[in-house]
């Protein structure tokens, strides 16, 4: 059932593009049955162009290719990138709602056996540039993320039918719940999820994330975690590929000093992880920004792991990120003397942040 508990077997953290797109690739080429696609964003470069020649070559030899992608977020594909995915057998559909929902979801899933969901996109840019998280998955738990696909290709106007494997228990499984955001009932189920764990938590929260502008009620879980005396550490990026969210970002720092969380930002690459560690043992990893767009508006799928062993991993990740960061205090904010047209600008991006 969806959002309730499932288990993946053999599952693992990619930590960068180099080692997230080998292990699509090496995925996608073993496929025998089908292949579901959803994504956010996808690019004509040399990454996306890869990518799209596996599944041609997959949909040549009689696997069924799904692909899915937002219309906005993939808005620089071409007739004819398109049209030649259609000629090589790819059923390709675009999520093109009359709203500002978008669909931000990166999901991928082979054979019903294995699954991908995290941060990156499909592009040049995310290989290179970015420092970003993503999780494969294998097993049970990929019939609750073909399910999630299965919602979002139907509601584009496809069909979807496919039967998956049953799995006997392992030694490797590991529990997790996979959480779709979005609209009807999965309106908040990300953000009520994060602050779920967050409530529950009782020495440490290690939070990730690009663009960080969340609600009231999120604000309050982070502040109320660190008056009970839980470790809250964020990260997010020095600079966004979104200038308006980064002032938005910025309006928050002083609110969370002063609450006690301790707040560091990442230099050098962009950094768009969406991960969190509570305590020794959950680990989330998925899509979902910690703003209004991805607590209510947006499509997500965020993956919430009850390992020690992937916790103890992404520990190892946050702990080297924050070598590549400037933490942020009290004093370094006052001796900065952010004039006064900085301070309008984090306002302005504020009020503007829940409509990017």
């Amino acid at each position: 059932m969806r959002n309730s508990i499932t288990f993946s077997r053999n599952t693992r953290l990619l930590l960068n593009g180099r080692e997230t797109f080998s292990a699509v690739k090496n995925a996608l080429k073993r496929a025998e049955s089908f292949i579901n696609l959803e994504y956010f964003s996808f690019h004509d470069d040399d990454t996306g162009r890869t990518i799209a020649h596996i599944l041609s070559q997959r949909a040549s030899r009689g696997v069924k290719v799904r692909m899915l992608t937002d219309s906005a977020g993939s808005w620089r594909l071409t007739r004819k990138f398109i049209h030649g995915l259609k000629e090589s057998g790819i059923e390709f559909r675009r999520f093109t709602p009359f709203t500002f929902h978008r669909d931000h979801r990166k999901i991928i899933t082979v054979d019903g056996v294995t699954g991908f969901l995290g941060g990156f996109n499909i592009g040049d840019v995310y290989l290179r540039q970015w420092r970003d998280t993503h999780i494969m998955i294998n097993g049970e738990a990929v019939k609750t993320l073909d399910g999630i696909f299965s919602e979002m290709w139907t509601k584009s106007g496809g069909n979807f039918a496919e039967s998956h494997c049953v799995f006997e228990p392992s030694e490797d499984d590991v529990p997790l719940r996979i959480i779709a955001g979005g609209t009807g009932k999965d309106y908040r189920a990300v953000a009520d999820e994060f602050i779920r764990v967050i409530d529950n938590s009782s020495k440490r929260l290690w939070i990730t994330t690009p663009y960080f502008a969340p609600d009231k009620k999120f604000l309050d879980a982070l502040y109320d975690a660190s008056a009970r005396g839980v470790d809250v550490r964020l990260i997010i990026p020095s600079w966004s590929n979104h200038v308006i969210v980064s002032w938005a970002s910025q309006s928050y720092i002083d609110a969370l000093i002063e609450n006690g969380v301790r707040v560091f930002t990442y230099e050098g690459r962009f950094i768009h992880a969406k991960t969190l560690i509570a305590d020794s043992h959950v680990a989330s990893v998925g899509t979902a920004n910690l703003d209004a767009l991805s607590f209510g508006i947006n499509y997500e799928v965020q993956a919430f792991v009850y390992s020690s062993r992937l916790v103890a991993e992404l520990e190892r990740v946050f702990i080297d990120d924050l070598q590549s960061c400037t933490e942020e205090t009290k004093s370094t904010r006052e001796k900065r003397k952010r004039p006064a047209m900085m301070r309008l600008k984090e306002f302005a991006g504020r009020l503007l942040s829940p409509l990017l």
